[in-house]
């Protein structure tokens, strides 16, 4: 029974050693030369940096990313939006791209400590008032903000963004790992194991693109590549397991509102989208046929015409 126990042992290592190992020595991780180049640094305070990329000049337009995402997937909108007169501000969030790490204490990689960095970026880049646009898990971050300090807020862009009705995680394999309590080093193994990374992040993409032949080509090494800086996946289980959606108080907004839905979003379903505009009085609701969760990637002339109509006041063209 002791020899069979040691042969297991031997063999739960080889498992779980072995296959990064094996990686490590051959080099077959994502490619780094696929992550696009850092912007400018901008220090928060306490410490922490942001990543920054800043376009065109303006009104100023303040894009908040989801998760596990960073600030160059909003792909092409920032420039549609500098091309019609803003200045555009796109930034990783802490613990994404290559802004700061943190430590995972429990006021962090929550709601509001994003809120927070975010009014302190607003003030490290002298803008007292902006247009804030908050994509999925960054739709929760500016509503948080909007609650705290409207005076902040001019308009609020809600992109594919939780709400009080978000569902919780489904019991696919990914939402079981988020919310285990190891999940952080179970995706961190998979992670060094290139297949299984490949396997998992284009499964998840499929969710999330809506259909495969609509991911773009090469985003999923980019986003391997992406994930694969240090402490990401770390911010991803913690966010997740640390947004409660039903926290929101959107009673509480009352700056102009426009929300865009999906009509095929897999992540963030089109009821969430509907209640939303029914919680923010007065807001504007855009469904978007067939569209899927990544709709700065696949519609980024739409969102940019109807933002711009929404800021300028007038009717978007269709």
């Amino acid at each position: 029974m002791r020899r069979l126990a040691v042969w297991l042992a031997v063999l739960l290592v080889a498992v779980t050693v072995g296959p990064p190992l094996v990686a490590r020595v051959f080099q077959l991780g994502p490619d780094p030369s696929l992550r696009p180049p850092p912007g400018k640094t901008v220090s928060i305070g306490h410490g922490l940096h942001l990543n920054v990329v800043e376009i065109g000049s303006g009104f100023p337009i303040v894009l908040v990313h989801g998760l596990p995402s960073c600030a160059s997937d909003w792909a092409t909108l920032p420039q549609k939006l500098a091309a019609k007169g803003y200045r555009v501000i796109a930034y990783d969030r802490i613990g994404y791209g290559y802004s700061s790490r943190t430590s995972p204490a429990p006021d962090r990689y929550t709601y509001e400590s994003n809120a927070h960095d975010l009014a302190a970026l607003l003030d490290a880049l002298g803008i007292e008032r902006a247009a804030l646009v908050g994509w999925s898990y960054g739709g929760a971050v500016v509503q948080t903000l909007a609650r705290e300090a409207p005076n902040r807020v001019s308009h609020l862009v809600l992109v594919a963004a939780i709400g009080p009705v978000q569902p919780e995680n489904g019991h696919d394999a990914l939402g079981l790992v988020l919310a285990s309590p190891v999940g952080s080093a179970v995706l961190g193994w998979v992670a060094s194991v290139p297949p299984l990374a490949r396997r998992m992040t284009h499964d998840n993409l499929v969710q999330a693109f809506a259909r495969a032949d609509a991911i773009p080509p090469g985003w999923t090494e980019y986003t391997q590549a992406m994930l694969a800086l240090p402490g990401t996946l770390e911010a991803f289980v913690l966010e997740d397991q640390r947004g409660h959606s039903a926290t929101l108080q959107l009673q509480l907004l009352r700056m102009p509102a426009l929300i865009f839905q999906g009509t095929a979003d897999h992540l963030v379903p089109p009821a969430v989208g509907e209640d939303l505009h029914r919680r923010l009085a007065g807001s504007q609701l855009v469904m978007i046929p067939g569209g899927s969760h990544m709709l700065p990637v696949t519609h980024p002339d739409l969102l940019a015409d109807h933002i711009h109509a929404f800021l300028s006041g007038t009717e978007a063209q269709r």
